[in-house]
């Protein structure tokens, strides 16, 4: 082989490694892009809406992902129950 066939050659396969390269780094960034949180999962906005409105909107969950009379009633059984008093244990 003749030095410009060497020389070719080594271009070529150095072009080949770097598309190559270029491909595992753009399959990496999709699969991390693939893997952030979908619809329905706990994001920081979502985190957000719950601290300045106390709750989420339904846009995030749907109604009929709750049942809504089971939660009543907790939350009526919550209210309801009693609760002893601490004992005070520096007298």
């Amino acid at each position: 082989m003749t030095v410009s066939q060497w020389l070719g050659l080594s271009l070529t396969l150095l072009l080949l490694a770097l598309v190559m390269l270029a491909g595992v780094f753009a399959v990496l960034r999709r699969r991390r892009e693939d893997a952030l949180p979908k619809e329905g999962w706990l994001t920081d906005e979502m985190v957000g809406d719950i601290i300045r409105y106390g709750s989420l909107s339904g846009v995030f969950v749907p109604e009929e992902a709750l049942d809504m009379d089971e939660i009543s009633k907790e939350e009526e059984r919550f209210w309801t129950e009693t609760w002893d008093e601490s004992e005070p244990y520096w007298d």
